[in-house]
């Protein structure tokens, strides 16, 4: 039986965020602590609206920020059409496919592949699907973004999701979005992340052998960067 539709609720206070009480009101498990041992074999949960096996993955220190999700497409299965508000990172965590974007008022549609490490964006707006090239095993990707800071400030899902409001194509014009990533030399020394030069890009065709991450030093030791 499928749960009924989130509603938005204001309180006077509450430990919880508005994300907290949709992530809740999918159904979908939610996995949370201080680390996840394989994002490969976290258990997922059928989720009716999206029509695919998910679970949400919530990090201490991450709650009211950062929104984190693992979906999987099944073999050779598409997922159905999402239009979302924000920017949105996906990382590959297993398996090969496509992305296909587009935005309102009949623009083109842009199509891209991807492999396992691979790692991208889709910007705020479009409509896309993930598509499983595979024929004989899941996809499974792994979702960042800010909603929960978006649904603090507006706590009404159907703003983020589906919205009606038609979105300019920002990528008509950009036909290198998605292509190799670029070196970017700033004439000042940023004084937040301690970098000068920096790799800026939309999409990673395989992070596991991207060799030009940067030490962000002032994040705290090891810590390595790029910027999407």
């Amino acid at each position: 039986m499928a749960k009924p539709a989130f509603k938005p609720q204001r309180t006077m206070w509450s430990k919880k965020y508005t994300y907290d009480y949709w992530m809740e009101s999918t159904g979908v498990p939610v996995h949370t602590g201080f680390f996840i041992d394989d994002l490969r074999t976290v258990k997922l949960g059928w989720w009716e609206e999206r029509r695919c096996q998910s679970a949400f993955i919530q990090l201490m220190g991450s709650e009211g920020v950062s929104s984190s999700r693992v979906t999987e497409i099944p073999a050779g299965e598409t997922t159905r059409p999402l239009k979302f508000s924000l920017d949105e990172i996906v990382y590959v965590v297993s398996g090969r496919g496509l992305t296909t974007i587009w935005y309102d008022n009949g623009s083109a549609k842009k199509s891209f592949e991807w492999q396992q490490h691979s790692m991208f964006l889709i910007p705020h707006g479009c409509h896309h699907q993930f598509s499983n090239m595979q024929g004989d095993k899941p996809v499974r990707l792994f979702h960042y973004s800010y909603l929960p800071l978006g649904l603090s400030a507006v706590p009404d899902p159907d703003f983020f999701f589906d919205n009606p409001r038609a979105t300019p194509d920002d990528l008509a014009s950009q036909e290198g979005f998605y292509s190799e990533a670029k070196m970017v030399q700033s004439p000042e020394m940023d004084e937040a992340l301690g970098l000068r030069v920096y790799w800026y890009g939309n999409f990673f065709p395989d992070m596991k052998a991207w060799d030009k991450l940067d030490a962000n030093v002032r994040r705290g030791a090891g810590g390595k960067s790029v910027f999407i």
